[in-house]
């Protein structure tokens, strides 16, 4: 079976971000992939509904 993932261009973000990103990913168990998945997907499902 196929995986329906892709991978996306490299994104940049400042230090700053990042160390945000990886400290909540770290308290929640998680890869900071995952944490920017969901947050895209949030994102995402938010504005389109409006």
């Amino acid at each position: 079976m196929a995986s329906d993932r892709t991978t996306l261009p490299p994104v940049r973000v400042d230090t700053d971000l990042k160390d945000r990103l990886r400290r909540y990913a770290e308290s929640q168990e998680r890869d900071v992939s995952w944490v920017i998945r969901k947050a895209i997907e949030e994102y995402l499902n938010r504005h389109e509904k409006g």
